[in-house]
Order: structure tokens, then sequence, then C-alpha cells
């Protein structure tokens, strides 16, 4: 019998049970004094519990963050190394204690933990912010993950902004009476000012016809019409940014009109706002299903959401739709190239060219892809360019004109630079070291036409190195030529080639008494108007490789210098040393892989079975998956396969802390990818091809000494991969001492190769004088380094002195 007064008999704990329940509760005390500021309070109590079991995972970590909090990293770091200790595999803990490394002014320790951590198993987004931090020592920056911007389509394919982006402002001005007006009160635009527009517009004169439709829009406010116009001349300047706010009036005013609004899901799709361009297309193709440009835009807008099969589908429907506009061909061609697809790539662009040969657009993409197929031979790639010529230059060689600057060699040069790539491009990356270079030199004058509207602070560092900066999006290529030759410039330079943004029909009229071809395009131009193109003695040497130029060979020190980034980790230890297996890499775009070009790095796999692949640069589940079939369809399983996503220049270079081969891709191979994995340490086993394209890689493995990762053919590339992987040792030195490689290099000096261009520049212009035709000649390094001056030196840690 129970008495009342007598309770149930509890079992008792055990005195480590008694201590663990206190030591909770002591705890929870503690994270509430922490949680309300009061951290003398809690930090007494966190050392409390120490003092009672010292290897309190929980306790460490927490007492830890409370001293990064009050300013003593310092004395964190020895709380989060036990907190370790206990918990390896906790990433909360490293990427604290990574942190604290950081406030405590320990970088090189904080990259070497990093390393650890991500072998314990440490991701995400926080290791991006960590990253970040490191590869900014002293700034203050945000740690949450570092967001990519739009970029323009990276194959260096051109999209059409809008196919009908003239004809669509033509239409707009000449049906505004046919639409039904909105507007409540107050006059109509005048037929009169109707017609003026459209003159303005279609003469290329876009920046007038922009003044007209502004004060058009304040006149007549709610009149569509003006708006609509205002929109579309800002589009094709390509100020897109100032065009949203019309074209969305105009699409508000005039809710049945359709052109102005597939204008305004344009431009949404090139300010990288694609959800926003795709609900715009839907909407056009809820009022009509047949508009072909709403169905091309819509296309373009998923595949860049990573939609890839209902993006190709909508493109094919904008075919169906209409099958003759080259334009509609063209995108899906550009779409396909971007995804690998460069068979039918080539086919779209073909058919793009059939429908209008005049389409230049789609004839640089065409010409592109060709660059990027196998199977293609020289002469064929050579005669296509050819072709280019005959159909855009030819018909305006008889209005070249006669040049009348001034025949005095030892005089200032003007010299104009075009390009649409003058932002965080890989052209501006090259161009950037020389300019400010050239920029100090009394002989020369830098007058750049910049043909693309996005600005960034690269565009900032090229402006303050040019005497004069003009913004030439939009203009006309007659107008522009006009211009150039008005300007009276000696020396005019294509940074672009048959990729985008590029204006080679302005080069094709002969503006200029000397042009040349540098840097954009892997390639001839095609054209008797191109006199030069400038490379290196490894890119293109002298001799038969020469006949598949139209332009004439200039070798300089190096094709261009590259300047690594300031943010770059420093070097690793070799992977292999304790991984035990070595780890092959690849940080190519997509549009590079093919499956031929994964079955080869297959057999290497086979061939060396312990071996893992790490691929970089993924940026959907789509394009994973994509390669992930590939490599199955070569018999490597997914577990030997491991993927980095797209991200942050510091996060994309300290990805390379987990490879210690990268394997180029063929025939395109490798430029600024290979350049990057040297400054990290990590040699690029390439295989040398006969064409430009086919030798960026073995071109900078050649400038660094590095002649014995150069095969032949794929069977070379197998037998030198096996070869190479296996001396561990021989790697782990060359990757020790690949920096100081570098920096002997002319590659990675742009002082050397920017004397090199000056004394190129005046040996061309010293032929115009003298009345003699173009021809071929190299300016030697140690011809460059005369004047350059001595190598840099460099300390211990690879930092210039």
């Amino acid at each position: 019998m129970t008495h009342l007064y007598e309770q149930p008999t509890a079992e008792l704990l055990t005195p480590a049970q008694q201590l663990e329940q206190d030591i909770a509760l002591v705890l929870q005390t503690a994270l509430e004094h922490h949680h309300k500021g009061e951290f003398d309070d809690a930090e007494a109590l966190y050392q409390a519990i120490l003092e009672a079991n010292p290897h309190h995972a929980d306790a460490l970590y927490d007492l830890g963050v409370l001293l990064v909090q009050t300013e003593r990293p310092k004395d964190a770091l020895t709380r989060f190394e036990l907190a370790l200790g206990q918990q390896p595999h906790n990433g909360q803990y490293w990427a604290a204690y990574i942190s604290a490394l950081i406030d405590a002014g320990e970088t090189a320790a904080a990259w070497l933990a990093l390393e650890m951590g991500q072998k314990q198993g440490l991701k995400g987004p926080a290791v991006d912010g960590l990253i970040t931090r490191m590869a900014n020592p002293g700034k203050i920056v945000l740690t949450r993950p570092v967001a990519v911007q739009s970029a323009p389509t990276e194959s260096g394919a051109a999209a059409e902004t809008n196919a009908d982006a003239p004809q669509a402002a033509a239409a707009a001005a000449s049906a505004s009476e046919s639409h039904k007006s909105t507007i409540a009160a107050g006059r109509r635009v005048s037929q009169q000012e109707t017609t003026r527009f459209t003159s303005l517009y279609n003469k290329g004169h876009i920046a007038e016809a922009v003044k007209l439709a502004r004060t058009l829009t304040q006149r007549f406010p709610i009149d569509g019409n003006a708006w609509r116009w205002l929109g579309i001349a800002l589009h094709r300047l390509g100020r897109y940014d100032d065009a949203l706010i019309p074209l969305r009036k105009a699409a508000e005013l005039l809710p049945e009109e359709l052109e102005s609004r597939a204008v305004l899901a344009d431009t949404l799709r090139l300010k990288g706002l694609h959800k926003d361009a795709e609900e715009v297309c839907r909407q056009i193709i809820a009022i009509n299903p047949g508009y072909a440009e709403a169905q091309r835009i819509y296309g373009m807008s998923l595949v860049h959401q990573g939609r890839v099969a209902e993006g190709l589908a909508a493109a094919r429907r904008a075919i169906e739709l209409a099958p003759d506009k080259s334009g509609m061909h063209n995108t899906l061609g550009v779409l396909q190239l971007d995804l690998g697809m460069v068979t039918e790539a080539e086919q779209s662009f073909r058919t793009a060219l059939e429908k209008d040969p005049k389409d230049a657009i789609a004839a640089d993409n065409y010409l592109f892809a060709l660059t990027h197929n196998p199977e293609v031979e020289q002469d064929k790639l050579f005669a296509e360019h050819v072709k280019f010529a005959e159909q855009h230059e030819a018909p305006v060689r008889s209005q070249w004109p006669r040049h009348v600057n001034r025949r005095t060699p030892n005089r200032k040069l003007k010299i104009g630079l075009v390009s649409g790539d003058l932002f965080r491009h890989a052209v501006a990356s090259y161009l950037l070291p020389i300019m400010e270079r050239l920029a100090k030199d009394p002989g020369l004058s830098l007058i750049v036409y910049n043909n693309h509207i996005a600005e960034d602070d690269y565009t900032h560092l090229l402006r303050k190195c040019a005497h004069e900066w003009h913004q030439v999006t939009g203009m006309p290529d007659a107008q522009l030529a006009n211009r150039i030759r008005d300007e009276r410039i000696d020396i005019l330079f294509d940074l672009s080639g048959h990729t985008g943004r590029n204006r080679l029909l302005t080069f094709v009229r002969k503006p200029a008494p000397i042009q040349v071809s540098w840097l954009g395009y892997p390639a001839t131009t095609g054209l008797e108007a191109m006199d030069y193109y400038l490379v290196d003695r490894f890119g293109v040497p002298f001799g038969p490789a020469e006949r598949m130029f139209s332009e004439k060979i200039v070798h300089l020190p190096a094709n261009a210098p590259f300047l690594p980034e300031e943010s770059a980790p420093p070097v690793n230890i070799l992977p292999a040393m304790h991984n035990g297996y070595v780890t092959f890499g690849s940080f190519n775009r997509l549009n590079k892989l093919r499956p031929d070009v994964i079955a080869l790095w297959a057999e290497l796999l086979h061939a060396q079975p312990s071996s893992q692949m790490l691929l970089g640069a993924i940026a959907t589940d789509e394009d994973e998956q994509l390669l992930i079939d590939w490599f199955a369809k070569a018999g490597i399983s997914r577990e030997r396969l491991s993927f980095r996503r797209r991200s942050s220049i510091p996060v994309y270079l300290q990805q390379h802390f987990h490879v210690d081969i990268c394997l180029d891709t063929f025939p395109y191979t490798g430029s600024t990818t290979v350049l990057n994995s040297l400054w990290m340490g990590v040699p690029t086993l390439t295989i040398s091809g006969d064409t430009l394209p086919s030798r960026a890689g073995a071109t900078w493995m050649s400038h660094v000494g590095l002649q014995q990762f150069l095969a032949t053919d794929k069977a070379d590339f197998v037998a030198k991969g096996v070869a190479l992987s296996s001396d561990i040792p021989a790697l782990a030195a060359l990757r020790t001492g690949l920096r100081q490689r570098c920096m002997a290099s002319a590659a990675f000096r742009p002082e050397v190769v920017a004397a090199g261009l000056s004394r190129a520049l005046r040996i061309m212009w010293q032929r115009w004088c003298d009345g003699q035709p173009p021809v071929a000649f190299a300016v030697s390094e140690e011809e460059a380094i005369d004047v350059a001056g001595e190598p840099t030196t460099s300390s211990e840690t690879g930092e210039n002195k």
C-alpha cells in the first residue's frame, strides 16, 4: 500500500549522466546571455563548462564565436581547433574556424584550413563567402554567396538582339494611324513628325531619333506611339536600362500592339531578366500564338533559365511560324552552339544564310561554329572566310577612300581600337595591361570605339588609358567608317573578328590606311581590307600555316599578356600527395565538351583506374547530367566524377586546389582557362593541332617551357597523360615552381608584349609611308626586352618585388 505522501521511486542518474544534464542546463543559460549580448556572463559560463569537461565541442565552439565577436579572433583559434578535434566533419565549426583565421590576419593558414575542411565535407554558399574574403584581404566584403552576372554569350556567337528591330520601328511609325489610339485627351503625334522619326531611324541617325522621340513623349505623354518609338530607338542603341520605361509605357497605352512588346521582352532578356522576358513573351503569345518573334525570344529566355528542351522547342516553333526569316534559324543555331551541339548549329546557320545570303550575323556565327568543328579541313575553313569577303567586302571595294594621312615615319600615330568586349571579358583582360603601357607612349594616341553599352570596372580602367573614347553602339557601319576616316586614324585594330558585336562591315570599307586584327578571334577575317594579323611564333608559325590567313602574320613576343587575378589564392600542395590518387580536371565551357572529347578523357581515366575527374564551370543540373551520361557511355561511372558550379573568380580559382592535371578540349583548345590553371600551379595536357584555335593551349604551355604536356594526337594524349600522372614527385615539384616559370615568361610580362607591339606599329607605319605593301615580320622577345627592361624578380612567396 502506498501512502499519499510517498512518490514513485525515480531511476537514479549516474554521476556522468548528472554532469551531462547539469552542463546542458548551464550551456542553455550561457547561450541566453550570449544572445542578449551579455558576453561577460556568457563567457564565464562557457569557461565553467570547459573546466568540468575540457572537450565539450559545443562549448568550445560557442566560446570561440564569442571571442571573435569581442574582437579576440586569435584567442578563438585554439577553441575552434579543439572543437574540430572532437567533430572533424562539422561544417559549421570549419566555417567559423576559417573565418576566425581571416579575422586574425592569418590568410595563408585560412587557405590551408579551407582545403582541409573541404576534404572533410565543407561546402555550400558559406564557402564561396569565405573565399571571397580571403581573396580580398583588408577589404570589407559580403560573405553571402556572390551572385554571377549575365554575360554575353560565352561562345562568342551573336544572337540578334531583335531580328526585326529596324523593321519594327518603321512599322511602328507607318502603322501609327492604323492602331486604335488610347489617347484620352490632347493631340496625336502628327504625320509630319512621324515621317521625321522614321527617316532619322532608317538612316541610322539613332541618337537624333531618340532626342525626337523623347520630345514627343513630353508633348504627347499619352500617345503610345511616341513611347514606342523612344523604347525601340534606345534598344537599338543598346541602352537597355533606359529602354525599359518607355517600352513598358507603350505596352500600357497600346495593349494590343505586339512589336514593341517583343522589343520589351528582348530588352529584358539582354539585361539577364530571363524570367521577366518569359512572362512578356507569354502575354504576347496569349494574344497571338503565331507571333514568331515572341517565340524566338521565349526560346532564348527559357534556355538561359536551364529549361533547355522547352527553349529549343520554342526556337523551332519560331522557325515553323517564319521559315523564311534567317534570324529565326540563326537564333536556334546560337542556342545549339552554346549547348555544344556544333554540327546542328552549323546546319542552322547554313540554313539562315540560304534564306538570306546577306545576313552578316548568321555568316559570322557560321564561321565561328566552323572553327569548333574538328572535321572541317583547313582549306575549307579558309575558303568560307573568303566567301564572307566576297559577299560583304567586294561590293564596296571600289569605294575605298584614298587616305590622306601624313606619311611622316616618326610622327605621333593615331591608333584606333574597335571592340564590343570592353568589360570583364577575355579580350579586355588581355588588352588592359597593354593599353596601360601604350597610354604612356608619347608617340601614340589611343582612340577607342566601344561597340557595347555594358560597363564595369574593366571598362573604367580601359577608359582611363584612352585619349578619346567613343560610344558607337547602333551607329551604321558606313557612318562609323566615315567617322574613322575623318578622324584620320592611322592604324585601326579589330578586336573581335567574327564574334559577337564585331564591326567587320566597317572594316570592309577600309576607313584607315592600316588595319589589324588581334585578340578576339582565332582565325582569319578573310578580308583584303585587313592588312595584318597579330599572333606569336607558337600560335601561327611562319610557313604553311600562313596560307590560312588573308592578312600578313606578325609575331609578337607573345600573342597577348595575361595578368593573373590579384585575388588569386596561393598555390597549394599537389592534391595527389595526400589523396593517394590523381585528379584530372577541366574548367572549359560546355560548348567545348563534346562526346568525342569526353571519350578521349575516358580513355585516360581507364588507363589510370584509380584516377578521378573534376569538371568545373557547370551552369545547371541539366549540364551536369549531360556530362554524366557522356562519361557513362564511355564506361566511366558517376562515382569517379565530381562537379563544381560556375562561380565568382576567387571561388573558381580555388577549385584548382583539388586538381593535379587539367585536360584540354579539342579542336578548340583552352586559352584563359589554361593560363588561370598555370597560375594556380596546374599544367594542362593538350593536343597541339594545325590551326590557331587548336594551338591555344599548346601556345601557353610552350611559353612556360612545358612542351612535355603537348600531345601530337589522341593516342599520344593518353600515353603522355599516363606517364605524367604517374610521376607524382615531378608533378609536385612542377606545381611548386610554376608561378615562377610564369613570371619569367613573356606571356605574363605585359611590358615586353607592349614594347613588341609598339615596335610592330612603327614597322607597319614605316612601310606604308614608303609605299610598300604589308609583309609578314616578327618582333623578337629579345628585341622587346631591350626596350622593356629586365625580367621582374620575385620573392619566395611569388609576389612581385
